[in-house]
C-alpha cells in the first residue's frame, strides 16, 4: 500500500496528503526489502540459531518455490490453500475467517493494482507483506537502468493465488519443504491414514513459536524508518518485548494462536478485545457537579491498547432524563488511540493516548446538577478501521488518481470499514 506523496496531483491537495503520506511512509519504511529472488540455501535447518534462521527463512518476497519432487503428487506441491485444507480442514477453516485471508482484500488491492501498471517497484514492495510469495508477484526485478529499476513479467505468477493473501505456504513452505512447530503432546491432533502422501513430512522447529516469526511484518526498523515523536509508526514487537509479558516469553503466538488456531484474532475481534481490556465506570461524589469516571486498563493485551495509528477507541458517557431520553449536549467524548499525520511534509502528532501493558487510562466526564436527570450513561466503542473509513478512504477517492477497477474496490473497501465498529462496554449507573 504505498502512494507516491511526491506526485504533483497530491501535494497541491494539501488536504489529502496528511492522508496518503501516511500509507506511503507506513509502506517504504516498512523494512528495507531487497527485492530480488535468491534461491533460498539448501541447508536451511531448524536447529539453526534464531537469528540466522530468520534471515534465511524470511527472505522478501519468499524465493520461488522452483521445481517439486519428482515424487510429489499434484496436492503436495500446490501452494493453494485449498489443496493445504484438503489435508489439514481446521486450520483452514480458521484461516478462511483471518484477516490473513483478506491481505488482499479490496482496501490493499485497490491500492495495488494501479501500482503493478505504474509503478512495479511500489507494488512489488507492497505485495512482500500482502502475498508475500514470489508465485504471487506478476514481476520480478531485474537489472537497474538509467530510467530506473528493470522489471519483467514472471512466468511463475499465478493471479489467483496472489488474490488469497496470506496464505499457508507464506509461513510453512520453503522450497517444497514444509516447517512447523513441535509436535504437540502425543495423541494429540490429527491422525492421517497410513501411506497418505504427506509432502515429504515436515521440517519441525520450536522458532515458529517465537515472537520474531511475526517481528518482521509487525514491526518497523527504528533504526531505518521514520519516527513520529521518537516512534516508528509501527512497533508492536518492541511494545510486547518491553512489556511483562514480553520479558517473562509470553510470545504472540500465545494470545493469537491459541491451541494453535489460526484465526489471528485481534482489535477487530469483540471477544479479543473484552478479553484484554478492563473498563469500569462509577460515580463521583461530587455535591455540586454530576461526574463520572470511566477508567480502561489494559489487563492483559500484549502491547499498546490500541498498537497502531488506524483504530480509535472512545470513551463516552451521557445523561438520561426520568423518561430515558438523552439529555440535549450532554454527551461527553475521550479517546484513547495515536494520531500522528503528516502536514506540508512534516510529521506531527495530534496525541497518543495509547495505554500500554498493564497500565490504566481514567476519564473523568461531568455536568452541571439538574432535575429530572435519572442516570448515566457510559460506554466504550471500538472503531477498528477508524482512520482508513473517516480520512484515508474518502481521501483517496477524492485524489482523482484512480483507475475504474482501483475506485471500485476502494469505494468497497471504505464500506466495508465502516461496518467493524463494535462496543465492549455500556453501562447505566443511576444518580441517588
Amino acid at each position: 500500500m504505498r502512494i507516491n506523496y511526491q506526485s504533483p496531483t497530491l501535494l497541491i491537495l494539501s488536504g489529502l496528503v496528511v492522508f496518503l503520506v501516511v500509507v506511503f511512509i507506513i509502506g517504504l519504511q516498512f523494512r528495507k526489502v531487497e527485492v530480488t529472488h535468491t534461491p533460498l540455501p539448501a541447508n536451511l535447518s531448524p536447529d539453526q540459531d534464531v537469528g540466522s534462521f530468520f534471515q534465511t527463512y524470511w527472505q522478501t518476497p519468499i524465493p520461488l518455490q522452483g521445481t517439486a519432487p519428482a515424487n510429489f503428487t499434484k496436492q503436495e506441491a500446490s501452494l493453494s490453500p485449498q489443496d493445504c485444507g484438503s489435508c489439514h480442514p481446521d486450520q483452514y477453516r480458521d484461516w478462511k475467517e483471518s484477516l490473513h485471508s483478506r491481505a488482499m482484500g479490496p482496501g490493499p488491492w485497490g491500492q495495488i493494482i494501479d501500482s503493478t501498471r505504474s509503478n512495479p517497484q511500489e507494488a512489488i514492495l507492497c505485495l512482500t507483506c500482502h502475498a508475500p510469495l514470489s508465485e504471487q508477484m506478476p514481476f520480478v526485478t531485474g537489472t537497474a537502468t538509467s530510467s530506473g529499476q528493470g522489471h519483467t513479467n514472471n512466468p511463475h505468477f499465478d493471479s489467483k493465488l496472489q488474490l488469497r493473501g496470506i496464505v499457508c505456504a507464506s509461513c510453512h513452505v520453503r522450497q517444497h519443504q514444509r516447517f512447523g512447530p513441535p509436535k504437540q503432546e502425543e495423541g494429540e491432533g490429527p491422525k492421517y491414514p497410513e501411506g497418505m502422501p504427506n509432502h515429504g513430512g515436515v521440517q519441525r522447529t520450536p522458532h515458529l513459536e517465537r515472537a520474531e516469526f511475526c517481528r518482521g511484518c509487525h514491526q518497523f526498523d527504528p533504526e531505518n524508518s521514520l519516527l513520529v515523536n521518537g516512534k516508528p509508526l509501527q512497533d508492536t514487537y518492541r511494545e510486547w518485548k518491553n512489556s511483562v509479558w514480553g520479558k517473562a516469553g509470553a510470545a504472540c503466538q500465545e494470545c493469537h494462536m491459541p491451541e494453535r488456531r489460526h484465526l489471528w484474532r485481534g482489535i477487530h475481534d469483540p471477544d479479543m478485545v473484552k478479553g484484554g481490556v478492563r473498563v469500569e465506570a462509577k460515580l463521583k461524589d461530587v455535591p455540586e457537579n454530576i461526574q463520572v469516571e470511566v477508567k480502561v486498563t489494559n489487563a492483559a493485551v500484549g502491547h499498546k491498547f490500541p498498537t497502531y495509528i488506524t483504530p480509535k477507541v472512545f470513551v463516552r458517557a451521557e445523561l438520561h432524563s426520568e423518561t430515558g431520553d438523552v439529555v440535549t449536549g450532554s454527551q461527553r467524548e475521550a479517546i484513547i488511540g495515536w494520531d500522528a499525520r503528516a502536514e506540508g511534509g512534516q510529521w506531527r502528532e495530534y496525541f497518543d493516548t495509547r495505554i500500554p501493558p498493564g497500565q490504566s487510562s481514567s476519564h473523568a466526564f461531568q455536568w452541571p446538577r439538574s432535575k429530572g436527570v435519572k442516570y448515566v450513561r457510559a460506554w466504550v466503542e471500538v472503531h477498528p478501521d477508524h482512520f482508513y473509513h473517516v480520512h484515508f478512504y474518502p481521501a483517496y477517492l477524492s485524489s482523482g488518481a484512480l483507475s475504474p477497477e482501483g475506485r471500485r474496490l476502494i469505494e468497497k473497501a471504505r464500506e466495508e470499514s465502516g461496518r467493524t465498529t463494535f462496543m465492549i462496554f455500556d453501562e447505566r449507573i443511576p444518580l441517588s
